[in-house]
């Protein structure tokens, strides 16, 4: 991420940004998820499938990210700038929401079993 924002390449648009975004919201998913083994760990497992779909969102926008770079750099092919920059501008974007299912969902989530 760090190294997309740096390059400063206007064809990136705001991948660096919306990467950016998803490596946070994926951070503070994995420090609650942690948290919540140790205390409860229903509320942690109740969380494991929006966790799985943010981290391999943000483990593939950041693949894909490092293969636009290399492109960027003439190592690769111009098509892989665009695929990352799509798939950071429209798919990653979901990363907000899952983090927030992860963090917030575990008593709707929950409470499914009881109904």
């Amino acid at each position: 991420v760090d190294d997309v924002r740096a390059s400063n390449r206007p064809e990136f648009g705001r991948m660096g940004e919306r990467l950016g975004d998803a490596v946070a919201a994926l951070s503070e998913a994995s420090r609650f998820l942690g948290a919540a083994l140790a205390k409860n760990p229903d509320v942690a497992l109740a969380g494991a499938t929006p966790y799985l779909r943010l981290f391999g969102l943000v483990a593939g926008g950041c693949y894909l990210a490092r293969a636009a770079l290399a492109a960027s750099r003439g190592e690769g092919d111009a098509r892989d700038v665009a695929l990352a920059r799509f798939f950071a501008e429209n798919l990653v974007t979901a990363a907000r929401g899952l983090k927030d299912a992860v963090v917030d969902g575990a008593e709707s989530t929950l409470g499914l079993a009881l109904a």
